[in-house]
């Protein structure tokens, strides 16, 4: 029996969604008989993959990988060729996704493109499977605005990945009391413009101090912080129908309709109205 490749579903994402948004190039499920060989691919791209059933070996570079059910992944660099091998006698069936987006580059190198992924939980692992398994809904039914669904349920998948990795851990420090109260103020009331100088009153230390313990104790500036929780909230209150783009800028304290929309386009690369049209969920 030669390879078979009749439940894995090829994914065309649109002009948008290949710029803005991580988007799926194929997913499903491939039997292999027999070896099978992909060359380096031009464009960056990732293969996230488990093993369904069988036993093989990956064959990537300058390594060679065992390949067999349970609960762990392998993330492949598509700019790598790559060779999957099953075992003599033995038919090894994989099933995964392939996906790029911004900035991939990056994940690869943070991730790592190569070697086992284990979970130590199993649910992080059925979690991984299950948002697989609800993209391969998506592309074949094909609501609308379903590549920000699909954009969402990739971005679960490497959240997951990063918490395996413990990439975003921290070693064990306590956050400054003034650090906590500007941060908790902050998230009280996200809509509102808050100035660096009146949350330094609010954490009862000076303005430099605050700049100082903030950047240490949270990895990015105040300035970051602030800025990245406004976009947060835009982009929240934007995916609601019922407010206009007009209220969304009253509302968050912006001088202007012009203020709001060049604030939200400098961060993003869209306006508040082409970002509304690309992500506004709507019934199939």
């Amino acid at each position: 029996m030669a390879n078979c490749f009749n439940r894995l579903r090829p994914v065309e994402p649109s002009p948008e969604a290949r710029r803005l948004l991580w988007h799926v190039l194929s997913v499903g499920v491939v039997t292999r008989d027999e070896p099978e060989r992909h060359q380096a691919h031009d464009k960056p791209g990732a293969f996230l993959f488990w093993v369904s059933s069988g036993k093989g070996t990956l064959e990537t570079g300058d390594q060679s990988l065992r390949l067999g059910p349970g609960p762990r992944c392998w993330l492949l660099d598509m700019r790598q060729a790559r060779s999957y091998v099953p075992d003599t006698g033995c038919r090894l069936v994989t099933n995964g996704l392939r996906f790029a987006g911004p900035g991939v580059e990056a994940w690869l190198e943070r991730i790592g493109s190569t070697g086992e992924i284990g979970f130590a939980q199993p649910g992080d692992f059925a979690s991984i499977r299950r948002a697989q398994r609800r993209i391969v809904e998506l592309v074949t039914r094909v609501p609308n605005s379903y590549e920000w669904q699909v954009h969402l349920l990739v971005t679960q998948i490497l959240g997951v990945l990063l918490a395996v990795r413990q990439v975003l851990s921290k070693p064990a420090q306590r956050t400054p009391l003034a650090v906590m109260r500007v941060v908790d103020t902050v998230h009280g009331n996200p809509a509102r413009k808050w100035q660096a100088r009146e949350l330094a009153r609010v954490a009862g230390v000076s303005y430099s101090r605050l700049r100082a313990i903030f950047k240490q104790a949270e990895g990015e500036t105040l300035r970051e912080f602030l800025h990245r929780v406004r976009l947060d909230q835009a982009r929240l209150r934007l995916g609601d129908p019922r407010s206009a783009c007009k209220d969304v800028a009253r509302e968050m304290e912006f001088s202007s309709d012009h203020e709001f929309s060049h604030f939200f386009r400098r961060a993003t690369g869209i306006s508040p109205s082409e970002f509304r049209r690309l992500t506004r969920a709507q019934s199939p």
